[in-house]
Formats: C-alpha cells, sequence, structure tokens
C-alpha cells in the first residue's frame, strides 16, 4: 500500500507514540497513541490540509482502526492536486 509522505507526516503530528513517519499500513493508530480527542484534532488537520469533509458515515472505529485503514478511507477523497509531487513511500502491507 502506498502511502504519500505529506500524509504521514500530517498523521505522525497525532501520534505521541510513534519514533518517525515510518510505520506500516497495520500499525494499530491506538497502540500509537491516537485516543479520542486526538481523532477530533487528526479530522480537523486532515480536513484543513487536505480540503476536505470526511463523511459521518466514515467516521468509524474501523476507520481509525490502522494506518491503512485510514488511508483507505480518506485517501479517494483528497484531490489529487492536493497530492501532486508528493512523494510516495512503499510499505509492506
Amino acid at each position: 500500500m502506498d502511502i504519500p509522505r505529506t500524509f504521514r507526516t500530517t498523521l505522525l503530528a497525532h501520534l505521541p507514540v510513534a519514533s518517525g513517519d515510518d510505520f506500516a499500513p497495520g500499525d494499530d493508530l491506538s497502540a500509537l497513541g491516537l485516543d479520542s480527542m486526538g481523532v477530533v484534532q487528526l479530522l480537523t488537520d486532515l480536513e484543513e490540509t487536505y480540503g476536505l469533509e470526511l463523511p459521518d458515515e466514515l467516521i468509524t472505529e474501523e476507520t481509525f482502526e490502522t494506518v491503512g485503514s485510514l488511508w483507505e478511507a480518506v485517501g479517494p477523497l483528497i484531490p489529487a492536486e492536493r497530492l501532486t509531487g508528493a512523494e510516495v513511500v512503499e510499505a509492506d502491507v
């Protein structure tokens, strides 16, 4: 799964236990320190950074379970021009 570095950087700011942006798609977000307040802050940051609004039906525990599940929910909503030129990091699933 390819996750752009800009998304990783945005996510990293909300993961107090992560030691860098080298986390894998299967990494558990709660184990990396994302709590309910962090989810709210992350949603706001994602909306502001990428100019999107996450539909209510995607705001579920499953969406915020892992790095990959979050990217799979948010990635398709990000306008292509917001990721143009962004370095992509390939990670093993």
